[in-house]
C-alpha cells in the first residue's frame, strides 16, 4: 500500500496528517478556498503544501507545479478531504477570468483557455477524478478507469479533445458505458468528412437500390434537401435555412418519442421522416459492411452533438450543428448556447453564444458573444489578418445598431490566430464551449 492509498482508506486530511497543524481549519470546510504553494510531489496526488511558515501535506486532483502557488478548493469525496487547483498566482497565470477583458477605449482582449491535461507526475486517472470532484459528479472507480485506458490510447490532439468531453459525459446522470461513449464522441467529433460529404456517400449506396424501399426513398429525400446550396446573404436567408435544416437532423428524436410514449399519444409519420431516425431504420436494411460503416460513421456524430446538448444546474447548454452547402462547397457550423433557463426557454438576457463558422474568403472564425442583462460583449478568433482592421471599422455601426435595440456594446475584440485544420470540432472550440462559467462573469444562475 502506497502513501495515496494510506490516506484515502484512512480518511486523513491534510489537518491531519502525521500530526501536523493546521493551515487554517476555516478554508479546510468543504467547498471553500485555501491559497497555498506546492512545495514538494511526494508520491503520484500527495504534495506538500506551505502556506506561510505552516507545511502539511494533501492530496491534489489536477495538474500542479512544485514551486508555484495555487488558490484550491477544498473538496470531499468518500476517501477524505482533498484539494482540486482553481488558480495559480496571478503573476505566472492569466486565469480564465472572462471570455473578454475590457479595455478604456472600448476594445477587449481575449482570455488564453486552458484545459486539465496530464502532467508527467499525474496520470490520466488522476486527472479525470479531478474533472469528476470540480464538476461535483459522481461516476465510479471502474467507470474512472475505463475512461483512462480509453483516453491513454489516442493520439495526443484527441487524447485533449477526450480530456475536454469528459466534463460532459460526468454529468449525465443514467448514462451507461460512458467510456464507450467518450470514444464514439472523440471518434464523431474528429471526422476528417463534413456532415454533407458522409451524407453524400449514402446517397450514392441509396441511389444503386432497385427498386429503393419506402425507408430509402425517404432518406434520399431528406439527404437531397439538406444538399441544396444555400445563399445566405440576409437575416431572412440565415433564418429560413436554419429553420429547414434542424428539423431535417432529427437530433430531437428521441426525446420526442419519449414524451409521446409516455403521454400514450401516436407518434407523428413526420417525426420518423427526418434524418436521424431514418439512418437507423435503413442500417437494418443495409446489406454490405461498407454500407454499414458509413451510417455508423454518421449516426455516431450526430449522437456525439446530441450528447453536447445538456443541463448543468440550472444553466442550459443549447448544441447547433449547421451543415451547409455554401457557394457548392460542404462545409459545418456550429452554434453552442449556454443560458439561464427561464420558464423552460431559454433567457436571451443572460446567455452566452459560440459560433464557429467556415467562411469563403475568412475560413475559420470563432465568434464569442456574451449578453448579461442588455450589455453585449463579442470576441472574434480568426485566421484572416484583415478581420481585425473590418472589426475596427465597423465597432461604430456595431455600437449603434445595439443601441437602437436597447442593447450596449461593452467590449468587442479580434484575435488572430493560426488557422486549425484539424479534422472535424477544432480543440479551440471545445474548450470555449465546455468551459464553466468564468470568473466575474456575472450570468445570475
Amino acid at each position: 500500500m502506497n502513501i495515496l492509498q494510506f490516506i484515502q482508506s484512512k480518511g486523513i486530511g491534510i489537518d491531519s496528517l502525521y500530526g501536523k497543524p493546521s493551515i487554517d481549519p476555516l478554508s479546510q470546510i468543504p467547498g471553500r478556498a485555501l491559497q497555498a504553494m506546492v512545495t514538494e510531489q511526494l508520491d503520484g496526488a500527495v504534495f506538500s503544501i506551505k502556506k506561510g511558515s505552516i507545511s502539511t501535506q494533501a492530496v491534489i486532483y489536477g495538474k500542479v507545479e512544485v514551486g508555484k502557488e495555487y488558490t484550491f478548493s477544498v473538496q470531499k469525496g468518500e476517501s477524505g478531504v482533498f484539494l482540486v487547483p482553481t488558480k495559480q498566482d496571478i503573476a505566472s497565470h492569466q486565469s480564465l477570468s472572462s471570455p473578454i477583458e475590457n479595455k478604456s477605449d472600448g476594445t477587449g482582449k481575449a482570455a488564453i483557455q486552458t484545459t486539465s491535461l496530464p502532467s508527467p507526475s499525474q496520470t490520466t486517472q488522476e486527472v479525470i477524478q479531478a474533472l469528476v470532484a470540480q464538476k461535483g459528479g459522481k461516476m465510479p472507480f471502474v467507470t474512472i478507469k475505463e475512461m483512462a485506458e480509453v483516453i491513454d490510447r489516442l493520439p495526443p490532439l484527441q487524447k485533449e479533445k477526450a480530456m475536454e468531453l469528459v466534463k460532459v459525459l460526468v454529468l449525465r446522470n443514467g448514462l451507461t458505458n460512458i467510456s464507450e461513449k467518450l470514444e464514439m464522441m472523440v471518434t464523431g467529433l474528429s471526422d476528417e468528412e463534413t456532415t454533407l460529404q458522409t451524407l453524400a456517400k449514402v446517397e450514392a449506396h441509396l441511389q444503386k437500390a432497385a427498386p429503393p424501399t419506402m425507408i430509402q426513398e425517404k432518406l434520399l429525400n431528406v439527404i437531397q434537401k439538406m444538399q441544396l446550396p444555400k445563399t445566405l446573404h440576409t437575416k431572412g436567408e440565415a433564418l429560413q435555412f436554419i429553420r429547414q435544416v434542424l428539423p431535417l437532423l432529427g437530433l430531437n428524436f428521441e426525446n420526442d418519442l419519449f414524451h409521446f410514449v409516455r403521454q400514450e399519444q401516436p407518434l407523428s409519420q413526420d417525426k420518423l421522416e427526418n434524418l436521424k431516425p431514418l439512418l437507423l431504420n435503413y442500417l437494418n436494411q443495409a446489406t454490405t459492411t461498407e454500407e454499414k460503416g458509413i451510417i455508423h460513421q454518421l449516426v455516431s456524430k450526430l449522437t456525439s452533438f446530441q450528447l453536447l446538448t445538456r443541463d448543468e444546474g440550472n444553466l442550459h447548454h443549447v448544441f447547433i450543428p449547421l451543415p451547409v452547402n455554401l457557394e457548392n462547397e460542404a462545409r459545418d457550423w456550429y452554434v453552442h448556447i449556454s443560458s439561464k433557463k427561464k420558464n423552460e426557454t431559454l433567457d436571451p438576457e443572460y446567455c452566452r453564444i459560440v459560433l464557429l463558422l467556415d467562411l469563403p474568403i475568412f475560413s475559420s472564425v470563432m465568434v464569442d458573444v456574451l449578453v448579461q442583462g442588455k450589455v453585449v460583449s463579442i470576441s472574434f478568433q480568426h485566421s484572416y489578418p484583415r478581420l481585425e482592421t473590418l472589426v475596427q471599422q465597423s465597432t461604430s455601426l456595431l455600437k449603434s445598431t445595439l443601441a437602437e435595440k436597447g442593447y450596449t456594446l461593452s467590449a468587442i475584440k479580434a484575435e488572430w490566430k493560426k488557422d486549425d485544420r484539424t479534422p472535424g470540432i477544432s480543440l479551440d472550440y471545445l474548450r470555449t464551449i465546455l468551459s464553466p462559467p468564468q470568473e466575474g462573469v456575472d450570468l445570475r444562475i
